[in-house]
């Protein structure tokens, strides 16, 4: 059983390097589940045992903590008021189709749209996502 120290000493180093490379908050969950497994290896106990332990912490940091912790850190992002179109719905004005830009008005602005089908003048679609400064829309 003594090969499962090493086996929680590698599985916490491989999770510190992976959230180095990705600052997702993910890999640090997973490394400090390992911890008390690592404790629990020591003193010999069932590694079945110690996998539910690092299973159950990790399961815990991630739906309890994760959260919390990557709204306090992840203040890089801005936040437009584009974000609040996404949902709307809106009139095409110029034909969309998927290899062509249209037009939709939406309240008081005319956009340009997108879409993978065809979408004749005159009706109604939902925006999906804003790439750019161009709708991604859908017929409704």
């Amino acid at each position: 059983m003594d090969y499962m120290v090493w086996v929680w000493l590698i599985l916490f180093v491989l999770a510190v390097i992976l959230e180095f490379a990705t600052l997702d908050f993910i890999g640090i969950w997973f490394a400090l589940a390992a911890i008390p497994s690592f404790i629990l290896s020591l003193f010999s106990v069932s590694p079945i045992i110690q996998f539910v332990v690092f299973a159950l912490i990790t399961v815990l940091l991630l739906l309890l903590t994760r959260p919390v912790v990557v709204k306090y850190f992840k203040t890089n992002e801005i936040k437009t008021n584009v974000d609040s179109i996404i949902g709307n719905i809106g009139l095409v004005t110029k034909a969309i189709t998927p290899v062509t830009i249209g037009t939709v008005k939406m309240p008081n602005v005319e956009w340009s749209a997108i879409s993978r089908e065809d979408i004749p003048v005159g009706a109604h679609v939902r925006v999906l996502d804003v790439e750019g400064v161009k709708l991604v829309v859908e017929k409704i």
